[in-house]
């Protein structure tokens, strides 16, 4: 090797890894960011709740199971409370660093994808030579992931949805693997990450069905090798059942019914609701991926799939990644009664590597590098535009139809940590119980989690209904504690309320007509 291709070479390995820290540090600047610029939606603050008490109460462990929900994402962030003060925070940073997870593996599968037919019979060998290979494209698809709003939304948030998206995109590369290089510890692997995600949410049953699958396809010639992911599947239903120690296991089936069609209902209308859920899909898509993403890939799609005059639709390995975000995406939308975006969200990464393969395929026909700086960036400035705007200013921003909780409605906690820090300052001298709407979601437990260790200072669910100061704050009242009431005003009659003694103190808008309203009880 000459002095020159020393050089140069040393020139491509210092670009790669400024490369690497630039977006490494992009990723985590644009999630960080602004975290709590978005109040604490009704899910977050049950989530957080449920951690706090499980923090406090370790007996408690399986308090998630009293609403039907699985415990991982509460067990995480329990430990991550003791790593921030801001309780919001300390559940949000779980989905950051999920979608970083989400961003490498999606990276990864795409270059595994892409060089499946290696003929390397070493795993670690193979991994090695397909990263230095096709390292930019690695990068390629990181980019994609952090400018992709679905994803960029949902890493900031407190939700169980990002960690079952990066179980989900672990099983994937874990399955894919598995079925080129089949052997006992990837079966263990795939196994693990097959049951931490259904200890995370109830779809990751989909991922042990696409396990199979893919194994399956991948390896129709040798399928007395099947036994292999079968044990991955049997590890999952030994760690699925570690649930069965809580008291009420059986919720998470019950309340799985709340959410589905069962199949003889659906097989009576079969079109409703698949046909109005997939077009809230493509709103979404077109939401939260934009049109101008969405127009590439398809066209990035006819270079990708047509190449000297062989579709490559046919292959398999496509094949597999397209059956991984279209099946359950599918299935979701014929069997949901509810259908939002993070209901489908462990769907988008085998779609954002299909997307970035196809983007790939699209610039490597454009010789021209400035030109190709260009396309890319006109591309993708209504993502970075959207990014921005709901970083910084979310109250004026549109989500879809179907994702109007977030922002708007009694869901959404805007005014809830003005109102505390309002309340706490007033429990510095007195005894405050603060009495909310409802029993559980956003109030109370939106208030909840910032009051959990402040002295007298007590948060009280009312329940829903009441035309009247409830008899349990006029007693308080009468024992001398200062007395206040939150609530959200299209849920109550207020003009009743405030004849009943009640003054109001602050009135926080939201984006839609309503606004959330704290009253002192004279």
């Amino acid at each position: 090797m000459t002095s020159k291709d020393c050089m140069t070479k040393k020139n491509n390995l210092l670009t790669k890894i400024l490369l690497s820290i630039f977006l490494v540090a992009f990723y985590f600047f644009s999630r960080v960011q602004n975290l709590t610029s978005i109040p604490v939606f009704c899910d977050e603050a049950i989530y957080i709740r449920w951690a706090q008490i499980i923090q406090s109460e370790e007996t408690l462990r399986f308090v998630p199971q009293s609403d039907g929900k699985q415990p991982l994402f509460m067990w995480i962030n329990a430990v991550s409370l003791k790593l921030f003060s801001d309780p919001l925070v300390s559940g949000r940073i779980i989905s950051v660093f999920a979608g970083f997870g989400i961003a490498v593996l999606i990276s990864l599968i795409a270059l595994v994808t892409k060089n499946y037919h290696n003929e390397e019979k070493d795993i670690i060998v193979f991994l090695k030579k397909v990263i230095a290979k096709n390292y930019y494209l690695f990068l390629f698809v990181f980019t994609v992931y952090c400018l992709t709003p679905f994803a960029f939304f949902f890493d900031r948030l407190a939700l169980a949805d990002n960690l079952l998206s990066f179980f989900g995109a672990l099983s994937l590369l874990f399955s894919i693997l598995l079925s080129k290089y089949p052997s006992l510890n990837l079966s263990i692997f795939l196994g693990v990450s097959l049951g931490l995600a259904w200890i995370t949410k109830s779809p990751a049953i989909y991922f042990i069905v696409l396990s199979l699958f893919t194994f399956f396809i991948l390896n129709i010639k040798k399928i007395k090798l099947i036994f292999y992911p079968l044990i991955s599947s049997l590890i999952a239903y030994l760690i699925y059942n570690i649930l069965r120690l809580g008291p009420q296991f059986y919720q998470i089936a019950l309340r799985n019914k709340d959410y589905v069609w069962t199949i003889s209902e659906v097989l009576k209308h079969p079109l409703d609701p698949l046909k109005p859920h997939l077009a809230n899909a493509l709103e979404i898509y077109i939401h939260y991926i934009s049109t101008p993403v969405l127009t590439l890939f398809l066209i990035g799609l006819l270079f990708f799939l047509y190449k000297k005059n062989k579709y490559q639709i046919l292959n398999t390995k496509y094949l597999i990644l397209a059956s991984w975000w279209l099946l359950p995406l599918i299935a979701n939308s014929a069997l949901a009664k509810v259908f939002t975006a993070r209901y489908i969200l462990f769907t988008l990464p085998p779609m954002l590597i299909l997307l970035s393969l196809s983007l790939w395929n699209f610039f490597l026909k454009i010789k021209n590098q400035i030109l190709k700086l260009i396309i890319f960036i006109l591309i993708f400035y209504l993502n970075i535009s959207f990014m921005v705007k709901i970083s910084a200013s979310p109250f004026n921003q549109k989500l879809p139809s179907s994702e109007t909780g977030y922002l708007s409605d009694w869901t959404s906690g805007w005014g809830i940590k003005e109102s505390f820090d309002y309340l706490k300052q007033k429990s510095l001298n007195s005894n405050v119980i603060v009495g909310t709407e409802g029993s559980f979601g956003t109030l109370p437990n939106g208030i909840q989690i910032y009051a959990n260790k402040v002295k007298q200072l007590t948060i009280v669910g009312q329940g829903l209904g009441f035309a009247t100061v409830p008899e349990g704050l006029t007693n308080a009242k009468d024992y001398g504690d200062d007395v206040y009431l939150l609530i959200n005003k299209s849920r109550f009659n207020t003009v009743s309320l405030e004849q009943g003694g009640l003054k109001l103190i602050k009135s926080f808008d939201k984006p839609d007509t309503d606004k959330l309203l704290l009253y002192q009880l004279q």
